[in-house]
């Protein structure tokens, strides 16, 4: 146990005080306490179905659920007649006051607030570590096991398959739940939303969040996001559909008790996803500001959720929003050649773009900065977290691990993290890994079953490589 485990649970215990007194892909960055009042109203009808977890027992405050119908989809009839009032809102947020020890959202429940508070608490002093999540297998988490027997902090998640042409056969939300519940992590999700490759015939042409041109072979679209936040539109009813659709899941994720560090819209610095900066008239008539818009509005005032803390990953000027919609401000990073350092360039530029006093994250990155560099510059470099990308189908571009021994354990991929790096990292003081989480309410702290599974197998191959070691 680390130095820090102890710090990490001092101001654990400082946040628990608190919340009883009172509660409310890969592409660099380099480019340049009262319910939140409604843009319109509109009421729950009482046919309204929620699935997901079984509330009871679980967070004391949940959100109005999404309108769904009896096979599961979202209720569109319903879902329709709320419009997000752009001016409507943004002079709600010009006059709201947010307080430095709360979220943005006014809806905030207990657990969440635990979480916002124990992030500022660290905020400055040390650096959360994350991993992205390929899949169900989990051979990212199993690799840091292997080599430093502790693992990242925080999962990223990703809402992607949620409205793709296949859907959610692994079900990540239920991943998020248990690795959240279970084993006491933090849980962040993302979203590459994908649409309709053609919106004339969405049945027939699959989807895509690619556009054409950026798409490497993958399947593109030209879907348009000025019809998006147009109502009338298929586009709009599409948009309004999937944000449903994914407020639904985060709804489960909250009736479970799980905060979540929320980031859609991310990586708008560039034309590759259908909802990046593409052109100056997009700039001009605020696109990309209208969709996070619609999204903050439909999620905040709209279905009032109350396990969010919104990431803004817009990377640019451009694509700002206004500082009431967000709580910690992200930039990707992937560097052309190996770097470990601090990546101090892009965190004055993240720092210059976004609204002051917010926290800020190195919300994807290929390589895991050095510790010895995040200690040495915490003075001027302030993450809050860094999260490598995935390696699930990355072949020899993958960054934590590539390829598996005879016994199916993945090998760290030595060209990109080696495992002497990782090991450092991960029993550094200035980085919390997962075992030096404090116990979040509502929370146990086993190992994810994923690493259970492989446990004889690590054993098995430990004594192999000792033996071939030996002679």
């Amino acid at each position: 146990m680390k130095p820090n485990r102890i710090i990490a649970g001092i101001a654990a215990l400082a946040v628990s005080l608190t919340s009883l007194a009172g509660c409310g892909s890969g592409n660099n960055g380099n480019d340049t306490e009262t319910a939140a009042a409604s843009t319109q109203s509109a009421d729950t009808p009482d046919s309204v179905q929620q699935s997901g977890a079984d509330p009871a027992g679980s967070s004391s405050s949940l959100s109005n659920p999404v309108a769904m119908t009896a096979d599961g989809d979202v209720d569109m009839t319903v879902a329709l007649q709320y419009e997000t009032d752009f001016d409507a809102l943004l002079k709600q947020l010009d006059e709201k006051k947010v307080s430095d020890d709360h979220p943005v959202s006014e809806n905030t429940n207990p657990e969440t607030l635990e979480l916002y508070r124990w992030l500022k608490s660290i905020y400055g002093k040390q650096v959360l570590s994350a991993q992205s999540l390929g899949n169900s297998q989990d051979k990212d988490f199993l690799t840091y096991y292997i080599n430093s027997e502790d693992m990242p902090a925080m999962k990223g998640f990703d809402f992607i398959f949620k409205t793709s042409t296949n859907g959610d056969g692994e079900d990540w939300t239920q991943m998020a739940i248990d690795w959240h519940t279970q084993s006491g992590g933090i849980c962040c999700f993302c979203w590459h939303w994908n649409v309709p490759c053609d919106i004339n015939d969405p049945d027939n042409n699959g989807t895509a969040f690619y556009t054409e041109g950026a798409s490497n072979g993958q399947a593109s679209t030209n879907f348009d996001i000025a019809k998006a936040v147009t109502p009338g539109t298929k586009e709009y009813e599409r948009a309004v559909h999937d944000i449903d659709l994914i407020a639904h899941e985060l709804q489960r994720l909250e009736a479970a008790g799980v905060p979540v560090l929320w980031r859609p819209l991310h990586e708008a610095s560039g034309s590759w996803f259908w909802w990046g900066i593409k052109d100056k008239e997009q700039v001009a008539e605020q696109l990309y500001q209208k969709l996070w818009y619609m999204i903050y509005d439909r999620l905040e005032n709209y279905h009032k959720l109350t396990n969010l803390i919104w990431v803004w990953n817009g990377q640019t000027k451009n694509a700002g929003v206004h500082e009431n919609t967000y709580d910690i401000a992200g930039i990707d990073v992937y560097p052309q050649k190996e770097d470990h350092s601090v990546l101090e360039s892009d965190f004055n530029k993240l720092k210059k773009i976004s609204a002051e006093g917010k926290m800020l994250a190195l919300t994807e990155c290929g390589y895991i900065p050095d510790s010895d560099e995040l200690s040495a510059n915490m003075d001027s470099v302030k993450w809050l977290y860094y999260m490598p990308w995935n390696s699930s189908g990355m072949g020899d571009g993958a960054f934590i691990w590539k390829g598996t021994t005879l016994v199916g354990l993945p090998i760290i991929n030595e060209e990109r993290n080696s495992a002497e790096l990782m090991k450092k990292v991960m029993t550094s003081d200035t980085v919390i890994t997962w075992s030096e989480l404090p116990s979040f309410e509502g929370t146990e702290h086993e190992l994810p079953l994923s690493v259970k599974m492989a446990l004889p197998d690590i054993e098995f191959q430990k004594q192999k490589d000792a033996e071939k070691a030996n002679g």
